[in-house]
Formats: structure tokens, sequence, C-alpha cells
């Protein structure tokens, strides 16, 4: 499955598909659409959008196909087709829904803010190039500094005059 940070950013019109529920599993933890296609290793919001392009039966066949095949689902927690199908009636129609696949790690970013991380991470290299550059010729510490104390006498050795 596709890291989420990596998924194509589709708008809000999955989510009342995407978190409809399903049933439960046998430890009686309730199941999403969303949470059933993650256990098959599925990308939920890639395969919301190639449901949302089939037909609606089609659809529904599908997602009866993909639910069946959940491991360890009891038998109550696969819709029928009846279920399956007001579940396909959640996904969004009437426009075109555009998702492209991308393994870069700026597709779900706009061009902007790509034009912004690569500045940062541009200053971020310079910034480090600046500080070792001045590490290595800086003459090491107390090197600048001129020493107050007298020649011929060493400084933590004051001793006081009467």
């Amino acid at each position: 499955m596709t890291h989420a940070a990596l998924s194509p950013l589709i708008g809000p019109e999955f989510d009342q598909f995407l978190g409809a529920s399903i049933g439960e599993d046998r430890n009686g933890t309730g199941l999403s659409v969303l949470s059933a296609l993650a256990r098959l290793d599925v990308d939920p919001w890639k395969e919301a959008a190639s449901l949302a392009r089939m037909p609606r039966e089609a659809a529904a066949v599908r997602l009866t196909e993909l639910i069946e095949a959940l491991p360890l689902a009891p038998a109550s927690a696969i819709p029928s087709r009846m279920s399956a199908a007001s579940l396909v009636s959640l996904l969004p129609k009437g426009k075109a829904v555009d998702v492209h696949s991308s393994d870069s790690p700026f597709a779900a970013t706009g061009l902007r803010e790509t034009r912004v991380l690569m500045a940062l991470g541009g200053f971020a290299i310079m910034m480090l190039v600046l500080f070792t550059m001045s590490a290595l010729f800086s003459g090491g510490p107390g090197t600048a500094a001129k020493s107050s104390a007298a020649p011929g006498r060493d400084a933590t050795m004051v001793v006081p005059s009467r």
C-alpha cells in the first residue's frame, strides 16, 4: 500500500463513503470501508476513486468482492449486494474524479509549497556549509584573545603583593 504521505490528496467528497460502517470484526471492533480496505493492503483513496469512476452495479460487485476477501471477518460483517449498493451510493458522482498516482513526495503539495520546501532545504544546507567552514577555518578557542597577565608570570599563580 502506498504510504499516506505519498497518496494523492483528494477532496472530502470520499469522506462519507470511506467512513461508512460495514459491520464489526470478530473482536467486536467496528469496520469502516477505510479500515477494511487498509486491512486488505489496498489504498482506500485510490480504490474509492476507482469505484467512483465505475458504473454503480460494477462498483457494488467490486466492493462486495473486496469485503468478502477480508481475513477473519465474520459473515455478519460482509454486506449483501444491497448494502454494498447503499455504500456505493455514498460515492461522489456527477463530476469526473481525477486522481493521479505518483511516487513523488511532493505529489500531495502544490507547486508553491514545493518551491517553499525546496528553498528552506537549500537554506538549511547553506547554513550547514557556512557553520562547517567557520569551524574549520577558525584558529580554535582562545587564539584571538591576548593574555592580560604580564610576561613571565603564570596567570593561575598570582601571589598578592604586600
